[in-house]
């Protein structure tokens, strides 16, 4: 019998322990969902998809949230509805090869949200934004379609809202997941969505009051912030923008500042064409490695040939610019279409980034990391043309102030800072800028080191996960299994999400997410499938 999503989170934890060897007993895969935002649906949606070609084999799946929502995580959780995806509703999905669910669903469903934003089934404009908290409204939506559909196969889905603490690997492809309460349970299959880490904090401003080092969601303090207090936001990419609209949103009046190390600032949304790559494919990296030849300077060679196809210049594009932010703004506003077809070719480079960087070395990613990836990233993510204007806005009122050449920020005395920039053409050695509130946009960390996280803690403390170089922690590329300390894949083990940067370079769009979680999926679904799978279940690690 089918059970709604509210049944489901009634679910009794006492009862799985009792009936944990029973279960084990009746020869039932278990499969635990870590984290339940856009990855952990994702990842329901190709089990719905691949677990049917496994037969007879009976499957549990639990799902497993810290957070107070199960679907949309912490990054789509209920927030200011100022905060906007910085996609359009017809290219926004979380199932692979299905760009325009998210679309289909809006047309479908419709929803109402508040007085002043109401969706009716005639649906919404393809090329229209909606806020985060909607597309959280989708995913919890496809959540509860998900969990039925796999019911309806007799796959029991169970939905527990308590924290992962550790996770213990055990012999015969067997996880001990420990969870509060002194609660454990055994599972066969391990799969990590657990979002993204917390922005580093650079200055060592934790614990100070009025220092917010995880912006989101942003009612959690910006009600707290009075309206005449001045307000520094480390970053100047879409995190900053959404807190500074939201602020002018509430008629904030006192000075807001962005402070950034760089120059670097975002694009604008353009609308995405079909784009052809001609230089920087498969089949060219495929003649590279039959040559020994894939080095950095190799595969920047025909970027720079891909980047001239699309009619932008190389160094232009990576070097800081000289603009101020708000001429910057403006510019792309008045002819937005300069970078729209590097758009699109930076979106189609998707399909083959992973692969180029898997490729390299660790001292040819060290480089490219270092030169160029802080460039890159922040042109891959464009704001949405509406915030665009926003801060166009604030920035000539004066409200909204950008300083580049951050090099430090202190805190002193009760609720002040004080933001240190480096003045190289002026003869005045810093300049000084004092802030009531500093709040750190700069990003989710990709590096671990200072995981807030209990359970990567413990995970990296038990050596069932080892730190990536590069980022997050360490994957086989292709089957996105965990690699323990020891550089042994570990065997029904995976990871998906921002966890996996490092691995995989690009990962915080929902068309990479959905794509890895298709990956992972199969894999494990090819291993169930194999006759000789259950003859080798006594290994914990994979072939």
């Amino acid at each position: 019998m089918n059970r709604n999503l509210s049944e489901i989170f009634q679910y009794n934890i006492s009862s799985v322990s009792k009936r944990a060897s029973l279960f084990r007993a009746n020869g039932e895969f278990r499969i635990a969902i870590v984290g339940c935002g856009a990855a952990g649906v994702s990842t329901l949606f190709e089990l719905l998809k691949e677990l049917p070609s496994i037969g007879e084999q009976k499957v549990k799946i639990v799902i497993f949230e810290k957070g107070p929502a199960f679907g949309p995580g912490f990054a789509y959780q209920c927030d200011s509805k100022e905060l906007l995806m910085n996609m359009i509703s017809s290219t926004t999905s979380i199932i692979q090869n299905q760009e325009n669910d998210f679309w289909n669903w809006v047309i479908d469903q419709g929803c109402h949200f508040g007085d002043d934003q109401i969706f009716s089934k005639a649906g919404i404009a393809p090329d229209g934004y909606v806020s985060r908290q909607y597309f959280g409204a989708y995913l919890r939506s496809r959540l509860e379609k998900v969990t039925s559909a796999l019911e309806k196969l007799g796959i029991e889905t169970v939905l527990i809202n308590m924290e992962v603490l550790n996770i213990v690997a055990l012999d015969k492809n067997r996880f001990k997941v420990i969870f509060p309460k002194n609660c454990s349970e055994e599972f066969n299959c391990i799969i990590l969505c657990t979002g993204n880490e917390a922005p580093e904090d650079i200055f060592k401003l934790k614990g100070a009051s009025q220092y917010v080092n995880n912006p989101y969601p942003t009612t959690q303090y910006l009600q707290l912030i009075k309206r005449h207090e001045s307000v520094g936001i480390i970053g100047g990419q879409l995190t900053a923008a959404d807190i500074a609209v939201v602020l002018a949103n509430q008629s904030h009046q006192g000075p807001i500042y962005f402070f950034t190390r760089e120059n670097n600032f975002p694009l604008i949304r353009s609308r995405i064409k079909r784009h052809d790559l001609k230089y920087l494919t498969l089949s060219n990296l495929n003649k590279l490695r039959e040559k020994n030849e894939i080095t950095i300077r190799s595969i920047l060679r025909l970027a720079r040939k891909e980047f001239l196809a699309t009619g932008v210049r190389w160094n232009s594009f990576f070097k800081p610019c000289k603009e101020e932010y708000s001429s910057w703004i403006h510019s792309l506003l008045l002819n937005e279409s300069n970078f729209s077809s590097w758009q699109s070719f930076a979106i189609e480079t998707d399909s083959v980034i992973g692969e180029y960087w898997n490729s390299l070395s660790n001292a040819d990613k060290s480089l490219f990391t270092r030169k160029f990836h802080r460039s890159w990233s922040t042109k891959r993510v464009p704001l949405p043309k509406h915030t665009a204007l926003k801060l166009l806005s604030l920035f000539r009122l004066g409200i909204l102030r950008h300083y580049s050449n951050l090099q430090r920020i202190d805190s002193f005395g009760r609720n002040k800072f004080v933001a240190s920039i480096s003045c190289p053409q002026k003869s005045v050695t810093n300049n000084q800028i004092f802030c009531d509130w500093v709040i750190n946009a700069s990003g989710p960390s990709k590096s671990i080191n200072g995981s807030e996280s209990v359970l990567i803690k413990n995970l990296l403390e038990s050596s069932l996960v080892a730190k990536n170089l590069h980022g997050g922690i360490s994957l086989d590329y292709e089957s996105s299994l965990v690699m323990d300390a020891n550089g042994e894949k570990v065997n029904n083990f995976y990871a998906i999400g921002q966890i996996t940067a490092g691995t995989y370079y690009f990962v915080s769009s929902l068309d990479m997410v959905s794509l890895r979680a298709k990956a992972a999926v199969n894999h494990l679904i090819t291993r169930l499938g194999n006759d000789d799978y259950r003859l080798k279940q006594d290994s914990l690690y994979a072939p």
